[in-house]
């Protein structure tokens, strides 16, 4: 962003500016989305927009900042308001929720989805992977008696990237082998199943020497 909004009028400005974007992407497409038709949507001129933003790739940023704090506000209500379940059902909400969301915003998301590989995607990951992170170690100290996982950071780093790479990979090609459902269950199988096996307690691996003469 090429200045930060001070005043209440500015503020709407971005705002609004980042809202119009998302609007182009879900007309338009991605390639289809310029600054012109963004300015146009949000009803400003385009001198406006170059006052907060150094072009598309500067708006697309902002847009997919917001989503994914949109996308941590879809799953607190999913998966918080449903009260004390297990880690599977936790797991399994999880994901449906955010395979529901997807498919929302008159195809957006699925559009952004297609073209990950040429989106600040990481922005995302990290908003998912510390938004994990923090239920992940209430939900544990809440049942310390029953269970126990040691290196937290760590599994929550490759469930949320495997997770996020599986998701993108199956909604942005076509798998008519694969349902949606197959996909989510999976999905929990995977999470569930790696939170929960045991830590060997001496993971290294131990590479022999051939110490014989040559």
């Amino acid at each position: 962003m090429r200045k930060r909004p001070q005043q209440q009028r500015s503020r709407q400005l971005v705002s609004a500016l980042v809202d119009a974007t998302a609007v182009c992407i879900a007309r338009h497409g991605l390639d289809g989305t310029t600054t012109p038709l963004i300015a146009d949507i949000a009803g400003v001129s385009v001198g406006s927009l170059y006052q907060y933003f150094d072009g598309k790739d500067d708006l697309i940023e902002a847009l997919v900042e917001k989503i994914a704090q949109d996308v941590t506000g879809a799953l607190n209500a999913g998966v918080r308001a449903s009260g004390n379940m297990k880690l599977e059902d936790m797991a399994r909400t999880a994901i449906r929720v955010a395979l529901m969301l997807l498919h929302s915003n008159e195809g957006l998301y699925l559009e952004l989805v297609r073209n990950w590989y040429r989106l600040p995607t990481h922005k995302v990951a990290d908003v998912l992977q510390q938004y994990f992170l923090e239920l992940l170690r209430v939900y544990f100290a809440k049942h310390h008696r029953d269970l126990v996982v040691e290196d937290l950071h760590v599994k929550t780093f490759v469930i949320v990237n495997s997770t996020i790479f599986t998701v993108v990979r199956y909604l942005s090609g076509d798998h008519p082998l694969i349902s949606e459902e197959q996909i989510a269950n999976g999905l929990t199988e995977m999470v569930t199943g790696y939170l929960l096996t045991p830590t060997p307690v001496n993971s290294s691996v131990t590479i022999p020497i051939d110490h014989s003469p040559k």
